[in-house]
């Protein structure tokens, strides 16, 4: 739930632009401000020090339309030494006033739309590519009646090179210096069907994915695909946000070890287990608490589970408890966040922690409030 309040701005100078085109057209920034508090249980001298207070995340976007043409761009600047990156960056057309096309680096339709969440942190899949991801291509968008239906084409993964991991939407990377066969592969010719029905505050629907796999090595092309099902929207007074999938990753490694393949995003990379079922389950109730400066209070509590194929792979959960307390613009998390087998979750080791596991295969929490402004 992020709001955003938009400022119009006439362009300046000329006798070309008609009244017509300046009462039409539009410039409107975008953006936020966040900053965090963390205590991580597993980060004793943070623990000691009373946690981490500090800048998160600044990201700044335009909005804009000329004639026929609009444009949507985000750029995001991080903490603690994490790249700045591009968040998305695209033109679209309208073909009808049902229907759009959108061209750049737009999202990716697959599986809950907008967001599979509540939380700042997230869940597994959004470090996996299947949640909140952004692709090089070209998306056809149509909403007939109560069906949304959506199909899109991309060339290629993010607009990053495919052995850069210092991206925001993950991604198959190979390593920088001396890929092996099994670190070689890349995303290509990606092709995705996305189709949402509405129930009345209920909408029901499913994904497709089907991708090359292109192997730098070996360079023979591999496949994969990712199906999903899933149920968003309202159940009485309850926000219900449920969905099952399941990927495949079949690589052509040229006899290299294919249970796995290496993803990157923030600069990191790591393995995914090759084949898995994936699972969501996100529960949310408004709580009638307002006044003040208080507008809405949601308590909500999200779910996810990786359940790998491979013998030996260890599954991987997260789950999130929390608060988040609306004050106009001005959205604030309060949330505990666990996690066993997660990435970034814990001092195990990361860069297997989707695929064998982490080494510890405990249980890992983190306290974390997070104030963010968004306009």
């Amino acid at each position: 739930m992020k709001k955003q309040s938009q400022f119009m701005a006439l362009v300046l100078g000329s006798a070309m632009a008609s009244s017509e085109v300046l009462a039409e057209d539009y410039v409107n920034l975008t953006g936020s401000f966040r900053m965090n508090y963390t205590v991580q249980d597993w980060n004793d001298a943070q623990k000691n020090r009373g946690g981490d207070f500090g800048f998160n995340q600044i990201n700044l976007g335009v909005e804009a339309k000329h004639k026929e043409v609009r444009i949507s761009s985000s750029y995001r600047w991080y903490d603690n030494g994490n790249p700045s990156m591009i968040h998305h960056l695209y033109f679209a057309t309208d073909i009808d006033e049902n229907s759009e096309v959108q061209v750049g680096l737009t999202k990716v339709p697959f599986g809950i739309q907008p967001y599979e969440g509540h939380s700042d942190w997230g869940n597994n899949f959004l470090f996996m590519g299947f949640n909140d991801d952004y692709d090089s291509g070209i998306k056809y968008i149509t909403q007939q009646d109560k069906l949304n239906v959506q199909v899109a084409y991309f060339a290629a993964g993010d607009s990053r090179n495919a052995s850069d991991a210092e991206r925001f939407s993950a991604d198959l990377v190979t390593t920088k210096e001396n890929p092996t066969a099994t670190e070689a592969n890349e995303e290509a010719h990606q092709a995705n069907l996305h189709m949402a029905y509405d129930l009345g505050g209920l909408e029901v629907g499913g994904s497709l994915q089907l991708s090359g796999l292109y192997n730098n090595v070996t360079e023979k092309m591999g496949h994969a695909y990712a199906v999903a099902a899933f149920v968003n929207g309202d159940l009485g007074p309850i926000q219900v946000q449920a969905q099952a999938a399941r990927y495949e990753f079949n690589p052509r490694n040229g006899g290299a070890d294919d249970k796995t393949v290496q993803y990157g995003t923030f600069g990191a990379t790591y393995d995914v287990a090759a084949k898995a079922n994936m699972y969501v389950l996100n529960l949310a109730y408004p709580l009638p608490l307002q006044g003040g400066i208080v507008d809405s209070v949601l308590l909500f509590n999200d779910f996810s589970m990786l359940e790998k194929d491979a013998s030996g792979f260890e599954n991987s959960y997260v789950n999130t408890f929390g608060l988040q307390v609306a004050t106009g613009n001005l959205y604030t998390n309060f949330d505990i966040t666990s996690g066993r087998n997660a990435l970034f979750i814990g001092d195990g080791e990361y860069s297997t922690a989707l695929a064998q596991g982490d080494d510890q295969g405990d249980w890992n929490t983190f306290f974390n409030i997070q104030m963010g402004y968004y306009f």
